[in-house]
């Protein structure tokens, strides 16, 4: 199968996918920024497979083909970013192929090259997965691995629903795709940044309500100016600022962030820090499990393996551990995923447990 490439949006709305899922892959790049920003999308219809330059294309007009479609896709959580930022929207209707390849039974993390030589057979080149996809024109090394990222996706998906149908399991590939899409926009409205700060749990009081005032600020600026969070301050130095008393040009030139960073945002970042000290800090992350609790979460990990084992199932697609940590501390309060299809299955032994 040829692709069709396309770098104008008259091909676009000229392009009318027929009735049924859209397959889809991308290539975005994030090295240097915040963003990530979308290079390529492949769309395979069934009938035709269409490299879509999203360098030339509008994104009013690619998003108008993709909304209201179910998008099929594989380990999509990054794509879905980056189509919702390219086109201001999130796709709504996703089908994962690697949520349903754990739901039969298959590795939890296993990758759309390993997929399809498993069920099909055939051998895809990694070659072109680490280059600049931004870059034009696109080598043939590159067109070719695009074109293979998405031309097996529906004899794959075929395939995947017969053994989730067989198993009575399509429902539960539904709700873990809904749960993915809500993760995403989750994440993409920000939530508690200093909960990314590597090594915050070690802080409490006045220190973590400066940490979190800090990394609101990083948070904020990092967005603005389209830069990885590392690219405006690192985790280590927002711990040791959050953890100072006296602060100054002469404390920052010792922790040695950049004159340049100094100059721009020196006061920014005292004053953020000293008007959070003022804050109500906020709760803290939970305390290390005691060790009666450590002893609980290893006898529901047992249960859960057991009941993995009769489902033929990885044990983490079941449960996973921060989930049985959640649950011992507050037997009462049910983390989210054990609501849905995990409840009779899983969640119901495991509370008669505690």
């Amino acid at each position: 199968m040829s692709y069709i490439w396309c770098d104008k949006d008259e091909q676009i709305q000229d392009w009318a996918p027929p009735a049924g899922p859209l397959y889809l892959d991308t290539e975005f790049m994030r090295d240097r920024t915040y963003w990530p920003r979308l290079a390529l999308v492949q769309a395979h219809d069934g009938d035709a497979i269409r490299l879509i330059d999203t360098t030339r294309v509008s994104a009013p007009v690619l998003g108008a083909v993709l909304t209201d479609r179910c998008l099929v896709m594989h380990s999509c959580s990054e794509d879905l970013e980056a189509l919702q930022y390219f086109t201001g929207e999130c796709p709504e209707h996703i089908e994962d192929t690697q949520i349903a390849a754990a739901l039969v039974g298959e590795d939890m993390q296993m990758s759309y090259q390993r997929l399809v030589e498993q069920q099909l057979g055939v051998a895809l080149p990694k070659g072109a997965t680490r280059t600049d996809w931004l870059r034009r024109p696109l080598s043939a090394e590159q067109l070719s691995y695009a074109e293979d990222d998405v031309k097996y996706l529906p004899e794959v998906t075929g395939r995947l629903r017969e053994r989730l149908r067989a198993l009575g399991r399509e429902a539960w590939w539904r709700e873990e795709c809904d749960r993915l899409v809500a993760d995403v926009r989750r994440r993409g409205q920000g939530g508690e940044p200093w909960h990314a700060v590597k090594g915050a749990g070690v802080l409490q009081g006045e220190e973590l309500a400066a940490l979190a005032a800090l990394a609101r600020w990083r948070e904020e600026t990092a967005r603005q100016r389209d830069l990885p969070r590392s690219f405006v301050l690192k985790d280590p130095v927002m711990l040791e600022l959050s953890q100072r008393r006296r602060l100054d040009r002469s404390t920052l030139q010792s922790l040695g962030l950049h004159p340049k960073l100094i100059q721009r945002d020196g006061e920014r970042i005292i004053a953020c820090l000293e008007q959070g000290r003022r804050e109500t800090p906020p709760r803290p992350l939970p305390e290390p499990l005691a060790r009666s609790q450590r002893d609980q979460v290893k006898q529901l990990r047992d249960r859960v393996t057991a009941v993995a084992n009769d489902l033929g199932l990885q044990p983490e697609v079941l449960v996973r551990r921060r989930w049985l940590e959640a649950l011992v501390r507050d037997p009462e309060s049910l983390p989210e995923p054990l609501r849905g299809w995990r409840r009779e299955p899983v969640a119901e032994p495991l509370l008669e447990m505690l």
